[in-house]
């Protein structure tokens, strides 16, 4: 028999059953579709994590206070304050690989303006904290010396704020109450874009003696502060000036070697590499569950083919009377189940497609559309198909004639 006759023998099968052949490559449909899904999220993971790392800076470290308790329960991220600027003093003259350090106190409160109201994220530092996030200003400037030195009411405000408070109208210049404080906005930032966990736009930043003096009230008392942001030369020093400014904040707060420390160093980039690991573990673990579902829909469609060998056991006897051979048969079974899982692959696709396109809209998530995953998971279930195929194929042109039509 020729290749066009057996696929339309094939295809005349299926439509005559067209419900149990949608059933029955419903498990590739999943699993293709999954696949798909799952590799784009993990490809959109990394990207996004090496965005990141490229906007925050690889060479980046972050010095905390350690949070304080009370009867043994934590008081909150912004509770302690072991920090001081004479420590920063001291990581400077002492580690020659330090660059640059943006002292750093912070809160979350209301801000109003222009008669709309928003809570932010507000963070007292200096000039440095715009080089340590690799930020841009869109309008305006940054802080003046005398505005640092004398604590002065003025604030460079993120994308967000701006969309928020003041929508089309240019903020330069114009008034904001941040925790019922008015502050100036002498400028703004280019925007960053969010991430899956954070809007960094969303932010205003003042000079770190108008936020310890006006906005953090008794919370960072004298030169007190919540935190360090440390450039480094090169990504290259960065594991061994943690090393070192463990050693020099140790003797600046008098602790032993062993004792426990007041304070804590992240790596900026180390941390974000570990979310990623764990988006690569998870990525994998649910494309494992969907090659598993992959395999199952296989089952399923050898279920089926020996149910359908069975009861079309009368026909297979007719053709083998009238001249079809043993590998026409072969072949007949095979296309049939060959075209259930290209059918499952093909509506696994479009579903795939439709879930990261859905995904990427409702969780504004950047999601890049792997071709590489679409071939794979194509592929995989259309081997499928054959491999599970093949069986009941085999089957069915093993049938003796005279029994068949019996």
């Amino acid at each position: 028999m020729k290749l066009s006759d057996l696929l339309n023998l094939a295809q005349k099968s299926l439509r005559s059953n067209l419900l149990r052949s949608i059933l029955t490559s419903l498990g590739i449909i999943i699993g293709v579709s999954s696949v798909i899904t799952m590799m784009s999220i993990g490809s959109a993971a990394k990207e996004e994590v090496t965005g990141l790392i490229d906007k925050f800076g690889s060479n980046n470290l972050i010095l905390r206070a350690q949070t304080s308790s009370r009867g043994g329960v934590s008081m909150g991220s912004n509770s302690g304050n072991t920090l001081d600027l004479d420590d920063m003093k001291a990581l400077i003259e002492e580690l020659p690989a330090i660059i640059a350090i943006a002292p750093q106190v912070s809160l979350s409160t209301q801000v109003i303006a222009n008669n709309n109201n928003w809570l932010s994220s507000v963070s007292g530092s200096t000039n440095d904290y715009f080089l340590m996030g690799n930020w841009s200003f869109d309008a305006g400037r940054e802080f003046e010396e005398e505005e640092l030195s004398s604590g002065s009411r003025v604030a460079v405000i993120g994308k967000t704020v701006q969309k928020k408070l003041f929508e089309n109208i240019d903020p330069v210049g114009e008034m904001i109450r941040i925790n019922k404080v008015p502050f100036t906005i002498v400028g703004t930032l280019e925007e960053k874009g969010g991430s899956a966990w954070r809007d960094l736009d969303d932010t205003i930043v003042v000079p770190l003696k108008a936020a310890k003096q006006r906005l953090v009230g008794n919370k960072f008392p004298g030169n007190k502060i919540r935190s360090m942001t440390i450039k480094v030369k090169s990504s290259d020093l960065v594991s061994q000036t943690e090393i070192d400014i463990d050693r020099v904040m140790r003797k600046q707060h008098k602790l032993s070697a062993n004792a426990s420390p007041d304070f804590v160093v992240r790596n900026y980039a180390q941390f974000l590499n570990a979310r990623q690991e764990s988006a690569n573990v998870m990525s994998i673990l649910l494309a494992t569950v969907a090659a598993i579902s992959l395999i199952v829909g296989g089952i399923g469609i050898m279920n089926i083919m020996l149910v359908t060998v069975t009861e079309r056991t009368k026909e297979i006897g007719i053709c083998m009377s009238i001249g079809a051979k043993k590998t026409d048969i072969l072949y007949q079974f095979l296309i049939e189940s060959l075209l259930i899982s290209l059918i499952g692959g093909v509506i696994g696709v479009l579903i795939g497609l439709g879930l990261i396109f859905g995904i990427s809209e409702y969780f504004n998530w950047k999601m890049n559309i792997d071709l590489g995953s679409i071939v794979l998971a194509f592929s995989f279930s259309s081997i499928i198909g054959i491999i599970f195929g093949f069986y009941p194929a085999r089957k069915a042109s093993n049938l003796n004639p005279i029994d068949a039509l019996r």
